[in-house]
């Protein structure tokens, strides 16, 4: 079985398991006024939806919603404040941003990027024009996955478009689960550059430690470790289409960049990938 048809397996097993219990009502420019009335977070239930196929992009699509409000847990167990600004790497198709709408104060900025154009353009015809402090941009790099044009900048050369120290807060949600050990590296260095000191970063992962768990990602035990014994990938043939690593290499690599854990490290179970936070 190739590793398209595994990771084709897991996001049915996802879609499932969050399979929603009514249609789904997309494309409309806004949803219904008792809708909005009726929830939590208004702010994120005034947006439009995306359409199925960009919120595939991102993750199983059944999943969006469910995905997007447990990352807004975890990133409130990890200290993320009203007040901060906050850089979202690889913001997709702003899975996160749109919630992030209601959590974020107005005085607050709220930056995101990612490597796929269709997601960006997105973001920014439905969710600027209503939220001026939610900015996206879209940064171009090869990648064997999401973007395999040799011609395209390398992303072990990307530098994040904004100067030094100008976060409090930033966020890769399965970002590095796409990236091999140098760009990886690159990416954690990159963005200790541009928070601020004290500031944090929160990073999802698939992480192995000397053998499988029976907490383990369902993807972690089918795939292919490097010979070095830091990493692991699903398809040798497209190597960035899932990533794991072990936590011995996170946790020096984090070191490396200048950035500290902040125990414990936050495991995963079957259909969400381990957290660690670690901070400048």
């Amino acid at each position: 079985m190739s590793g398209r048809d595994r990771l084709h397996r897991y996001a049915s097993a996802a879609q499932r398991r969050w399979a929603p219990a009514k249609p789904e009502t997309t494309g409309s420019p806004a949803r219904s006024t008792a809708l909005v009335s009726g929830r939590i977070f208004k702010a994120e239930a005034s947006l439009p939806v995306p359409d199925r196929r960009l919120k595939g992009s991102v993750g199983p699509a059944a999943a969006f919603e469910e995905v997007a409000l447990t990352t807004i847990g975890r990133l409130s167990m990890a200290g993320i404040a009203p007040d901060d600004d906050v850089l979202d790497i690889g913001c997709g198709v702003g899975r996160t941003a749109r919630y992030l709408c209601d959590l974020l104060g107005p005085d607050a900025t709220y930056e995101g990027f990612d490597i796929v154009e269709d997601g960006i353009r997105w973001c920014e015809e439905h969710i600027t024009p209503v939220f001026p402090n939610f900015r996206f941009r879209w940064t171009p790099v090869s990648h064997s996955h999401y973007s395999p044009d040799p011609s395209l900048p390398r992303a072990a050369d990307l530098r994040f478009p904004y100067p030094d120290g100008s976060f409090d807060f930033a966020l890769a949600h399965s970002v590095f689960t796409h990236l091999l050990p140098e760009v990886a590296e690159h990416y954690l260095h990159e963005a200790a550059r541009v928070l601020r000191p004290g500031g944090t970063l929160y990073a999802t992962w698939i992480l192995f430690d000397v053998g499988p768990s029976k907490w383990a990602h369902p993807l972690a035990t089918e795939m292919q470790t490097d010979p070095s014994g830091d990493f692991a990938v699903l398809d040798p043939s497209v190597p960035e289409m899932a990533v794991a690593y072990g936590e011995p290499f996170v946790r020096a690599a984090l070191g490396r960049a200048g950035l500290t854990v902040c125990e414990p490290v936050h495991s995963g179970i079957p259909l969400l990938q381990d957290v660690v936070v670690a901070r400048t």
